[in-house]
């Protein structure tokens, strides 16, 4: 019966401790230069190309030659940190138009090139890579539970 109150015990206080990291990750965020961190602030400082999809450039997505955009899983997408990293990059590709360019996921580029890295995991030596990551996940959390039980114990003794 006390193990099943200790994993409880141990079980809650890593819930509040993810609680308290992700809180500060939203803190430091909130940190940041006001305005700095909001699509508007970023879409001053970005620049605009004929080259880019419409309503931000002057290609058309209804053409059937037009590569996928940004968000499509483009090798050279090099996502900002953060929240906004999930719309808004920075193009690493030499041959685009739009290298070195602060880039909304949505723009597109006329050099768009698949990422061909992504499907790894679906490949024989990718499942076994995952399995043997997911492996060493569960040895390390184990490991992790060990240690909290012995501090644990440690603790009562005192």
């Amino acid at each position: 019966m006390d193990g099943v109150i200790l994993a409880q015990m141990d079980k809650d206080k890593r819930q509040k401790r993810i609680r308290r990291i992700t809180g500060l990750r939203s803190k430091r965020e909130l940190r940041l230069t006001p305005g700095f961190q909001t699509h508007e602030a970023l879409w001053v400082v970005t620049k605009k190309l004929s080259t880019d999809f419409e309503p931000y450039g002057k290609r058309k997505r209804s053409d059937n030659a037009v590569p996928g955009d940004c968000s499509c899983n483009c090798r050279w997408f090099h996502v900002l940190a953060g929240e906004r990293g999930k719309d808004w990059d920075v193009c690493a590709n030499p041959k685009s138009p739009r290298v070195g360019l602060l880039t909304f996921e949505h723009m597109g580029c006329l050099h768009y090139k698949w990422d061909t890295r992504s499907d790894f995991l679906g490949t024989a030596s990718g499942k076994r890579m995952l399995e043997l990551y997911e492996k060493t996940e569960q040895e390390l959390q184990q490991w992790r539970d060990r240690k909290t039980g012995l501090v644990s114990r440690l603790r009562q003794q005192r």
